[in-house]
Parts: C-alpha cells; sequence; structure tokens
C-alpha cells in the first residue's frame, strides 16, 4: 500500500515542478544597459499605470554596466535617477527587451529580440 502511495506523490511533486518550469516561459527579460553608470544613482521601473514596482541602486556602482531583470509581459516605464528621462518599454513573454543609455544621452534606446 505504501509503494503506491509513494509513487502517486512523486508523479505529482514531478507535475507541480514541471508545471513552475512552464511559468518561466511566461516571463521576459530586460537588459538594462548604461554606459556611463558611475552617475547613475537609482533605477526605478514602474508598471504602464505609474506604479513603482522594481527598484534598484546596488549594480549601477559595480563595474559591469549591464542589469538583466525578469519581467511579467506588458508595458513598463524605466526611470534612472538623475538626470535621464523615462523611457517605456514592452516585454513580451519568451523575448528579450535591451534598454541602452549612451554615455551623453538622456534618453534610452530600445530594442526587441
Amino acid at each position: 500500500m505504501k509503494t503506491p502511495a509513494a509513487l502517486a506523490l512523486c508523479l505529482s511533486l514531478l507535475a507541480g515542478l514541471i508545471a513552475c518550469d512552464k511559468d518561466d516561459d511566461n516571463m521576459g527579460t530586460l537588459i538594462v544597459n548604461v554606459r556611463d553608470n558611475a552617475k547613475v544613482e537609482e533605477l526605478n521601473i514602474y508598471t504602464e499605470g505609474g506604479s513603482l514596482i522594481y527598484t534598484n541602486t546596488e549594480y549601477l556602482y559595480q563595474n559591469d554596466p549591464r542589469l538583466s531583470i525578469p519581467l511579467n509581459p506588458g508595458n513598463y516605464q524605466m526611470q534612472l535617477m538623475y538626470g535621464f528621462n523615462r523611457s517605456s518599454f514592452q516585454i513580451r513573454a519568451g523575448h528579450t527587451t535591451t534598454v541602452y543609455y549612451a554615455y551623453g544621452s538622456t534618453n534610452g534606446e530600445v530594442t526587441y529580440d
């Protein structure tokens, strides 16, 4: 009796793990690339409706100016503090959106894969 119950438990756990992996396919990725990242003090991401959903101040002082952020599909805005304009972008499931800020530019260049 214990063997069929244990097998059923293992199969249900396996099914749960497989379902969790499929959720990752529904996410998209945002790559933020800031050329002169030392001048950025804070990065904020907002929903289309203006709600703040993400803040980062840590990566901005490291040597690597690229940051990868998983996001749900939708329309967003990003604000880099200070001296940069807000950039609007879209996240699509299973795809990558890149926002690149060149040296001396106040506007982010948005590209999609």
